[in-house]
């Protein structure tokens, strides 16, 4: 039995983002805070990931390391809304499609002699792009503490969230 693709996860985290994207002043949005990156460069970040795994379906070979790192993504909120808008619509093409395998690479600190490319399948990728979603919007959060309020459930995971919802006893 084949298993089949479910996208509405990445698809309710990037709708998070647009909603992020339209109520952020661009002063928070490019500048930087409390000496770290500024909120576009993690957004950037997260919808490279994305265009790096949309990019390498159609060879199976998925590149995280290859990506575009597009200053125009982390200095105006408009392309990060139109990048985000266009991963939906790439997204949601994928629904109950069915999971295939992928060939994906990272780097993860061996070196560049030894190149790091390991089997994973569509479905598996999906959920790393959600487990990395949420982490960067957990440092977005961090980032604009004071400086405007955010859905509380934003940059937590939905594990968390569900047992917090969960009765207790």
């Amino acid at each position: 039995m084949t298993a089949v693709l479910h996208v509405m996860p990445n698809q309710l985290l990037l709708r998070q983002g647009i909603a992020l994207l339209e109520s952020l002043p661009d002063r928070l949005y490019t500048g930087p805070l409390r000496g770290w990156a500024p909120v576009g460069a993690q957004y950037r970040h997260i919808l490279e990931h994305y265009g790096s795994f949309l990019a390498g379906l159609g060879t199976g070979r998925v590149n995280y390391d290859e990506r575009a790192r597009d200053p125009k993504l982390e200095s105006s909120r408009e392309a990060a809304l139109e990048a985000t808008r266009l991963c939906l619509s790439a997204l949601e093409s994928l629904e109950g499609g069915e999971d295939g395998t992928l060939t994906v690479h990272m780097d993860s600190g061996a070196g560049p002699e030894q190149a790091d490319w390991r089997l994973s399948s569509t479905g598996r990728e999906l959920q790393f792009l959600c487990s990395h979603t949420v982490h960067h919007f957990a440092l977005i959060k961090l980032l604009l503490d004071g400086s405007m309020v955010l859905d509380a459930d934003f940059g937590m995971a939905p594990s968390t969230l569900a047992y917090q919802r969960a009765p207790v006893g």
